[in-house]
């Protein structure tokens, strides 16, 4: 099994869903590039952003990543799945996951191979604020206020709004916020482009994993975990 991964975060989402690759699908190795794969493994690659990663059109080849991607598929013939991973933002799951269906659908080429869409629902953070083991029992004067606007322990972390007292114009830009506070409370730090080595570990995931298991909070992650066990059952065949 080969899978092509594309991940519209070049930075942080990029570095962590490869090594939740590595720990959830042990039996694949990751690939340096395209032309060494062999069998049993995978490769990762940035979309460059929202909506370059959604760029399907041959006259535009700077912004044509998902176009790109099928022509590398195609010629390759040595994948067997492409996984797509997005931000949902502002427009949600449904929306989002729909833009990038038709994209596919309208591309030049035709994909040759069965694809996935995983929506981070609202962003790559907002996944990672679902770890409850994180949370402090006791808050610090510098994440209580965010503590207080919305808990994430007791709420699904997908449906925490924007708090535009805290400086923030989107609820991408404050659940980011609200990580960086969050894990900073236990002496992490976390950024775009340097995220906290703790969210790529084991037991992180395995919280996170946890939590989609025993409550109804991140669908959008719940998905991702339903289909990384699938293909964990089909590689051990």
């Amino acid at each position: 099994m080969n899978l092509y991964i594309l991940v519209e975060d070049g930075k942080s989402g990029h570095k962590i869903i490869d090594q939740w690759i590595k720990i959830l699908l042990p039996f694949l190795q990751r690939a340096k590039d395209v032309s060494s794969v062999t069998a049993n493994q995978y490769v990762v690659f940035s979309g460059f952003g929202y909506p370059r990663l959604l760029g399907t059109n041959p006259a535009s080849p700077h912004k044509n990543v998902l176009g790109a991607t099928i022509e590398t598929i195609n010629a390759s013939g040595c994948f067997d799945y492409l996984l797509i991973f997005m931000d949902g933002d502002h427009e949600g799951v449904q929306q989002r996951k729909k833009k990038a269906e038709e994209k596919i659908a309208a591309c030049y080429e035709t994909l040759s191979v069965p694809y996935f869409i995983f929506i981070q629902n609202i962003c790559f953070e907002t996944w990672l604020l679902g770890n409850s083991d994180i949370v402090p029992y006791h808050s610090s004067s510098n994440f209580l206020p965010y503590q207080r606007h919305y808990n994430v322990v007791a709420e699904d972390p997908e449906n925490m709004p924007n708090n535009p007292a805290m400086g923030t114009s989107t609820a991408s830009l404050y659940h980011e916020r609200y990580l960086r506070a969050l894990l900073k409370e236990s002496g992490h730090h976390y950024n775009k482009s340097r995220p906290a080595p703790i969210v790529m570990t084991d037991r992180y995931l395995m919280a996170l994993k946890k939590r989609t298991e025993e409550t109804v909070h991140l669908k959008s992650l719940a998905e991702f975990f339903d289909f990384m066990e699938s293909m964990r059952l089909l590689g051990s065949n």
